[in-house]
């Protein structure tokens, strides 16, 4: 069996171990609580697909899952479950009412349709001296996503005629001569604004409705599928490019490696060659092989740190320097350097120059051995 590795050689196996059990739970909150507004509908609303996708790429990662490759297996995992929901939830929808435009059901008391005749009566009831002109529109079902119906190939106003009476309801009829063996969502409108919608089976098989609702699942969850492998898709190239960048900054000696790059006492960022932290003044102790080289620096002969050259004590163990100690050097025109641990005074310019000197660095005057 092969094990799948990524770029950093750590197999899927492993990512998946290393994940700790709030993390492992966090997903699972995410795939749930995504697959329950999936299932109501929530994800054929305005923008209810987006706010799936973030639900269930955010949780995950605020709890520090960080895995590209798991998050697209959990995406993965959410895409099947959701189209089994879509597809099997649902088949079990029959011509009875498909839901409501308008909650004002009292103007409509009876709705009916003749498949032999192909001909749709309804019964409306108008306020006294109101007179409409109803109509309706029909269109064959090509895809049901989590119980919102789909239609296409919508027919034009068929206006409905008046029939007859019944109590204080008038029945109207319209031809809509609907196709045989589909699935249609047929709407009586009362008003320009308000109307009933219903479903009507002329023989649709079960294959087929289980196909239709395949169809719905897929429109819907597809919204939600290509929006999470966007957001995961551009936090990995972010994700990259900064890691890229990283590296060539330490590689520059521009930045510490990870674990070294924060004040261990009050975690602000520290860069190579600071000896102290700014923010706190605590001295940032780093192995040797990571110290920048510097020149402006000496090394603390009580502890080991270093040093700034005119610091006049220890910054990480306060010891005192004798600033008449350091060793001071000279270097002449002719190459020649003269160091010294003790000085003296030029009488010609005033320079202070090392006690082995044999001219002023400044002025050119010479000294005699034994002065």
């Amino acid at each position: 069996m092969t094990e799948i590795t990524g770029v950093n050689g750590t197999s899927l196996v492993d990512e998946f171990r290393n994940l700790k059990p709030r993390q492992l739970l966090g997903m699972a909150v995410a795939l749930v609580v995504s697959l329950v507004l999936e299932a109501v509908g929530f994800g054929t609303m305005c923008i209810g697909f987006l706010v799936i996708s973030v639900i269930l790429y955010m949780l995950p990662h605020l709890l520090g899952v960080e895995s590209v490759r798991i998050k697209a297996i959990l995406g993965a995992v959410f895409i099947v479950v959701a189209l089994v929901m879509g597809t099997f939830m649902y088949t079990g929808v029959n011509n009875e009412t498909a839901g409501m435009i308008d909650q004002d059901s009292d103007k409509i008391m009876d709705v009916g349709y003749d498949e032999s005749s192909g001909v749709l009566t309804a019964t409306l009831v108008y306020p006294s001296g109101v007179v409409a002109e109803p109509y309706v529109i029909h269109g064959k079902i090509d895809g049901i996503a989590f119980g919102n119906m789909r239609a296409t190939e919508l027919s034009d106003r068929i206006p409905m005629v008046a029939v007859s009476t019944v109590g204080a309801g008038t029945v109207y009829s319209a031809d809509i001569d609907l196709p045989m063996d589909s699935y249609n969502l047929v709407t009586v409108y009362w008003d320009d604004d308000t109307g009933m919608q219903f479903t009507v089976d002329t023989g649709v098989s079960g294959d087929d409705m289980v196909g239709i609702c395949f169809t719905g699942a897929i429109y819907t969850v597809a919204y939600s599928a290509v929006i999470f492998y966007m957001i995961l898709g551009f936090s990995a190239l972010m994700r990259r490019s900064i890691t890229k960048t990283r590296a060539k900054m330490e590689a520059q000696g521009r930045l510490y490696p990870q674990g070294y790059g924060r004040c261990k006492e009050c975690d602000a960022i520290v860069l190579p060659g600071e000896i102290t932290c700014r923010k706190c003044g605590t001295y940032i102790d780093v192995p040797d092989e990571l110290r920048a080289v510097k020149k402006d620096y000496f090394v603390c002969t009580d502890c080991g740190s270093e040093v700034p050259s005119d610091a006049k004590a220890c910054p990480k163990c306060g010891a005192r320097f004798d600033q008449g100690s350091v060793e001071t050097e000279v270097r002449h025109v002719d190459g020649s350097v003269d160091t010294s641990t003790e000085y003296f005074v030029c009488g010609d310019c005033g320079e202070k120059v090392p006690s082995n000197a044999k001219r002023c660095p400044k002025c050119g005057a010479t000294f005699d051995e034994d002065e």
